[in-house]
């Protein structure tokens, strides 16, 4: 194991350095090391994990609410892309004397895209949520749900007989199966997920997650279903669930993981001698397939009406075999489907295919200007004629991101309703998600220091990121990730201590406001300010929030508070004295001057009622509104 990982991370220093794709240095490291290492049992088994992972991943992310969405373009344009690709690969095989059963075997192998692949490379540049995006994703899901469905034919083609006397006993371990898994749905993972989230326990919540994943898996095997399957089933029971996202966050570094052993696997595979023996034939292989998928998928653009710019860029994106057909070749060797020069053959077609991808994908561009050329294609530049369903959609951008629903962020997410500003938040606290959910507050449940959340928070069209509840270790990590993921984002970040400021200014944060000088007005502000908002508006809000509970002023320096808000406010203005002695409000010259007190901080509380025999401490804050000019005259009157 220690050879595979140094070996890797050598190569993969080389690949980054020569800016080539990461997968392409994976698979050169298992045709390295494959040479120096004979027994390979343990990084197949290890690599087994990362499809279970990817399925898993797969299951999480998707949601009744997306495939609705796309349910057209899944349905639709899955099953006429795998059906076409599987036919012409079909003839394809027939054409180079493989039997009827291996041929239709080899069109589904090569019908099948890569998710990992191309989820990265939609993931990289920001195409997740664009037309093509979302119809090469409905594509996608479309895809793997047909994965399953032919490795439960495979042993059909491999001339396996059903056995009749068996399929009542089948039929009681689905039906026991689908009971199992409703009941699971509905009661017991929602219910264990919650509980393992109220203890704020990472290890435990994340020990339950893989549980349900290799429990689910494991059940599926008692009665004859693969571990792809079964970890498909595991990942859609929680996603339907708040914490969706925080599981995909614990998981994806797994994933990640154990699909770079996987890949390397795949180069431990290939037979070096006899891959550069057939060197000719796997090259014309290649630019074959890669034409035929290709013009599979265009003619399924085509059909469900896309425009021709859309249509060659899915195509392009979904040109390759993806690593599923790696598990049902092995499969298919099983069953007599495949021999083994032809199946170290189609690996290395396999392999180039997926390696092929980013430079092609980078090619697009050129790729359209041709087609643009030939007058059959009206290649649509300005993408005038979309679909009605998608063009109607308009993702949320420019909004705030709103980390934890505290009292502040509670008081902020009213202050934005009210200026109609986009927003999302997220809380660590199931019980907060849950109640803020059912007043139809956009919030979800997870760590926003997780990239996978952030992503789900749609971080990189955000404009603002307000961190109002978190650790400071936290909320370092999500300012890391923050700025990773949008460089250009906005960060204001509410920290404990005075002495943190300048360690989160160096980590990336742009203001700083500490726990002595917090205040949800002064937060609430800034924003506002950054997005330009009219000054009388502000005010309107803060009196607003102010009548509500105005305990979330607080200041140590009411010099500090004054100066702010001064430069905050046209006419009437906010501003505070600190008492020095204890003294009776009559003692002050506030109705004389024709000012209003709104509250008084004393200690860490906040006094809102103030009656006529109101008696001030020493040390204590009084906040008051008025002109400037009877202000000016309040603090000419009074005595320190």
């Amino acid at each position: 194991m220690a050879v595979i990982l140094i070996t890797a991370v050598i190569v993969l220093l080389i690949f980054n350095k020569l800016r080539l794709p990461t997968m392409i240095g994976l698979f050169i490291t298992g045709i390295v090391i494959g040479h120096v290492i004979n027994d390979t049992s343990m990084i197949s088994t290890l690599s087994e994990l990362g499809v279970v992972f990817l399925l898993f991943i797969i299951g999480l992310e998707f949601s009744v609410e997306k495939f609705s969405a796309i349910k057209h373009y899944a349905l639709i344009g899955g099953i006429l892309q795998v059906s076409i690709t599987t036919i012409l690969i079909t003839f394809l095989g027939l054409a180079m004397g493989l039997a009827l059963n291996s041929a239709i075997f080899l069109g589904f192998l090569v019908s099948f895209s890569s998710t990992a692949i191309v989820m990265k490379i939609m993931q990289q540049k920001h195409l997740t949520h664009s037309i093509q995006g979302r119809v090469t994703l409905g594509i996608l899901i479309f895809q793997d749900i047909a994965v399953i469905i032919v490795i439960l034919l495979t042993p059909l083609l491999g001339g396996q007989t059903i056995e009749l006397h068996t399929i009542p006993e089948v039929i009681v371990k689905l039906v026991g199966l689908a009971v199992l898994i409703f009941i699971g749905a509905k009661w017991f993972i929602p219910l264990a997920l919650r509980d393992a989230a109220k203890t704020k326990n990472r290890d435990l919540f994340m020990l339950l997650t893989l549980f349900i994943c290799m429990g689910t898996t494991f059940a599926t095997s008692l009665i004859g279903i693969g571990p792809e399957l079964g970890a498909f089933i595991a990942g859609l029971l929680i996603s339907n669930t708040e914490y969706s996202h925080q599981t995909l966050g614990y998981i994806q570094p797994f994933q990640d993981v154990f699909m770079s052993l996987f890949f390397i696997s795949i180069g431990l595979m290939v037979n070096l001698h006899l891959f550069l023996y057939n060197i000719g034939i796997i090259l014309l292989l290649t630019a074959i397939i890669l034409i035929i998928n290709f013009t599979a998928t265009l003619i399924t653009g085509m059909a469900l009406k896309l425009p021709t710019k859309i249509s060659i860029s899915i195509a392009i994106l979904l040109s390759q075999i993806g690593e599923f057909s790696f598990v049902l070749a092995n499969e298919g060797m099983k069953y007599g489907l495949m021999t083994n020069e032809f199946f170290s053959i189609f690996l290395g077609v396999s392999i180039l295919t997926m390696s092929s991808t980013p430079f092609l994908q980078k090619l697009t561009p050129k790729i359209i200007k041709k087609f643009s050329k030939i007058s059959y294609f009206q290649v649509d530049e300005e993408l005038t004629s979309l679909p009605e369903e998608i063009e109607d959609e308009q993702p949320i951008e420019d909004h705030v991101i709103l980390v934890g629903m505290g009292r502040i962020g509670k008081q902020m997410t009213k202050a934005f309703n009210q200026f109609k500003v986009p927003m999302l938040a997220v809380d660590m606290n199931p019980i907060v998600v849950e109640q803020q959910q059912a007043l139809g507050v956009p919030i979800i449940y997870g760590n926003a220091s997780n990239e996978s959340v952030l992503k789900e928070l749609r971080v990189t069209s955000a404009q603002c990121i307000v961190i109002s509840a978190s650790t400071y270790e936290g909320t370092l990590k999500t300012i890391d990730t923050a700025r990773r993921l949008n460089p250009d984002i906005h960060i204001i970040v509410r920290t404990k201590y005075l002495k943190n400021i300048e360690e989160v200014i160096e980590a990336g944060a742009d203001e700083v406001i500490p726990k002595e000088f917090e205040t949800s007005i002064l937060m609430f502000t800034r924003i506002m300010d950054y997005y330009n908002k009219d000054m009388d508006e502000i005010a309107d809000a803060v009196n607003n929030l102010r009548s509500d509970n105005y305990d979330a002023f607080r200041s140590v320096s009411s010099e500090d508070v004054s100066a702010y808000l001064s430069n905050s406010f046209t006419e009437v203005e906010l501003d505070s004295v600190r008492v020095y002695n204890d003294a009776h409000i009559s003692d002050f010259p506030f109705e004389e001057n024709n000012l209003t007190i709104t509250s008084v901080i004393r200690d860490n509380d906040t006094i809102i009622y103030i009656d006529r025999d109101f008696q001030f401490l020493e040390d204590d804050i009084i906040l008051f509104t008025g002109q400037r000019y009877d202000i000016n005259n309040f603090f000419d009157a009074i005595e320190f």
